[in-house]
């Protein structure tokens, strides 16, 4: 696997992981039904610790992994075989939507996030909770966002496949090539001494 394609693979995994690790507190909004006061509270606590109080250091990182992926898909796909078209043109798409998605509905929905009521409420949510709503955008962007990461790691892993099958290929028909020229090359030394020989036996003939 080339180093491009490898650093490209490992950073939407770095990415794709820190997506899981929030798996916690999304499954209790996104596929838990109905969702009760409880699940919410959990998963505002969460994020509330986890990502609105994120270490900026953490915060640089994260940035910093997704600016060296784009940056390796666009040198790849500007590389000029026709496969980086399709491929990295492909990943640096979602690789794209991703960053805009997340800009543009995690980033917005974490600062609206509103401070969690002190009441032990108990029960079914009402979908217009003012505290349900933005956890429901971000979970549902996560989603989304590792739909659009693993099919990054998949279209790098296809390229690299297709051109190992390609070079593979291209392998064989130069190994046949050889061959063929190997055979008629025997072909016109044995089609030689035929002709010597029967020279030789005219000479001998007429001597």
């Amino acid at each position: 696997m080339g180093f491009r394609t490898g650093l490209i693979i490992g950073s939407t995994s770095f990415l794709l992981g820190t997506l899981a690790i929030h798996w916690t507190a999304d499954h209790l909004i996104l596929w838990q039904t109905p969702v009760t006061h409880d699940s919410l509270r959990t998963a505002h606590v969460y994020y509330q610790n986890t990502m609105v109080d994120m270490s900026a250091n953490f915060s640089k990182a994260l940035h910093g992994v997704g600016l060296i992926g784009a940056l390796l898909l666009i040198s790849k796909a500007l590389g000029g075989r026709e496969s980086n078209w399709l491929f990295d043109g492909a990943s640096l798409f979602l690789f794209g939507a991703s960053g805009v998605l997340y800009y543009q509905k995690v980033v917005p929905s974490l600062r609206s996030l509103p401070p969690m009521s002190s009441s032990g409420r108990s029960g079914t949510v009402d979908a217009r909770d003012a505290t349900f709503t933005p956890l429901r955008e971000i979970a549902s962007s996560h989603a989304v966002l590792a739909v659009a990461l693993v099919g990054v790691i998949l279209l790098q892993s296809g390229q690299y496949y297709s051109e190992r099958l390609a070079e593979r290929e291209r392998i064989e028909e130069d190994e046949a090539r050889i061959r063929r020229r190997q055979r008629r090359r025997e072909q016109e030394e044995k089609e030689k001494a035929k002709r010597l020989g029967n020279q030789g036996t005219s000479s001998a003939v007429a001597s």
